[in-house]
């Protein structure tokens, strides 16, 4: 269990790298479409990873994964799960989590969810 101010340093440190994340996201849509730039500043930002209108920026989408471990991140925040390995429900340390406040899983998971996504089928 996490002390009170290890959880605040959490928090703080999560809502950082969110408000960090959707700035520089919403400054490369507005480089690449200001008309959908400025729509999607009219949204929620947990909302902006599923319009689809992004599709057509295929550039972006390194940008938009790392929206969508933010908004997870902040998701599993709002329901007491964060700091939960998301497959094995382990706790995460503080230190994983200060260096990626979006960290998902926990090691071994980490290294199954890597492995099986590089094998994938090829026609």
């Amino acid at each position: 269990m996490m002390s009170s101010k290890t959880q605040n340093e959490l928090e703080h440190r999560l809502l950082a790298v969110a408000e960090d994340c959707r700035q520089r996201f919403l400054h490369s849509v507005n480089t690449l479409d200001a008309t959908l730039a400025a729509r999607l500043a009219t949204l929620p930002p947990d909302e902006w990873a599923d319009d689809a209108a992004l599709s057509a920026w295929p550039q972006l989408q390194p940008q938009l994964k790392n929206l969508r471990r933010v908004d997870a991140a902040l998701c599993q925040w709002q329901l007491g799960l964060y700091g939960l390995c998301s497959d094995c429900e382990a706790e995460l340390t503080p230190a994983q989590l200060m260096d990626d406040p979006c960290r998902q899983r926990c090691g071994s998971c980490e290294q199954k969810y890597q492995k099986a996504q590089h094998t994938s089928w090829t026609l």
